[in-house]
């Protein structure tokens, strides 16, 4: 007997569980170089399901003036296929960012980054080519654990 492979849909794979797939529809959330699908599928957790997000990067000038964090909840940033760059900072006594303190790292398909809650951090940034990056939070993070402020650009080299 042989097999053949065939595509991965949900419909196709809904006997056998929750098939996560690029979207067809609009993203949720995009800037420039980004485009967010939230919650596309939930894993069951202890007190709240883990959410599945997907991030389409592309490139685009590397320059934040933005950071959000999550007090209450972990972030898991997993990239797919291309380089990405991600940009954390720990809170200052102000409570918003500390910016003296703000770090980025190169992340690479086959690696993963698991934020703290209370890091802040933003939108990875695509690293020459494009790169799709696979986002794990509790669900609801993003309308009942996000908090998001703006400051002065800062240029990524």
């Amino acid at each position: 007997m042989a097999l053949t492979a065939q595509p991965l849909t949900p419909a196709a794979f809904a006997p056998f569980g929750e098939a996560l797939t690029w979207p067809a529809a609009d993203p949720d959330a995009s800037g420039p170089g980004w485009a967010w699908w939230a919650e596309r599928m939930t894993l069951p957790g202890n007190t709240r399901p883990w959410s599945v997000g997907l991030l389409q990067l592309t490139p685009a000038p590397r320059i934040i003036d933005w950071a959000e964090r999550h007090a209450h909840s972990a972030e898991l940033i997993v990239p797919l296929d291309g380089s990405c760059v991600i940009y954390v900072a720990p809170e200052g006594e102000s409570g918003q960012p500390d910016l003296e303190q703000l770090r980025v790292f190169a992340l690479h398909p086959g690696e993963a980054a698991l934020l703290r809650p209370g890091i802040w951090h933003g939108a990875p940034l695509a690293v020459g080519v494009p790169a799709r990056v696979l986002v794990l939070l509790p669900g609801g993070t993003g309308r009942m654990d996000t908090v998001k402020v703006t400051f002065g650009a800062i240029q990524i080299a």
